[in-house]
């Protein structure tokens, strides 16, 4: 990234700033996955997980890390059924880059470095109905495998 990218990437996290922290919760992760997520930031997460919730979640719903607050995994399912957005929940995410982090999601996705926001979904029911049915759709099976034996940051 450049100086000129640089300095227009801070105009816009200032932008972001104003708009993904109050309402969402935004840790400036430079790749968000708020359309998927049900508009709950999944790096509030204590231990920043992007495809679930850990092994620890309470039969409650509260955290392993801390029992106090509810496990954001609990809170992201609640919003994505109340949204009709469940079925994103089932995406296998990639490897965050963390070079991305502290720059503007907005500008690494018009410049392709992360994945565009899922702005509609339809037939949200009969796609978790499905999934339930037949597992994860092919091609998101096939690419979580190469995920877990490449090892790769989730790039295309």
């Amino acid at each position: 990234m450049g100086p000129g990218e640089r300095r227009f990437s801070r105009v816009l996290l200032f932008f972001e700033d104003l708009v993904k922290v109050p309402l969402f919760g935004c840790r400036h992760c430079g790749e968000c996955l708020l359309s998927s997520t049900g508009f709950v930031c999944s790096q509030n997460c204590p231990k920043r997980l992007r495809n679930g919730p850990c092994g620890g979640t309470r039969d409650d719903g509260s955290c392993e890390v801390y029992p106090d607050r509810k496990c954001v995994w609990f809170k992201i399912h609640r919003r994505s059924a109340l949204l009709h957005r469940l079925s994103l929940l089932y995406r296998i995410n990639g490897i965050h880059d963390w070079t991305l982090e502290g720059t503007s999601a907005w500008l690494n996705v018009f410049r392709k470095r992360a994945k565009a926001p899922a702005l509609f979904v339809r037939n949200d029911a009969r796609r978790v109905q499905e999934i339930a049915r037949h597992g994860i759709p092919a091609d998101e099976e096939e690419r979580a495998n190469e995920i877990v034996t490449n090892g790769l940051a989730g790039k295309d």
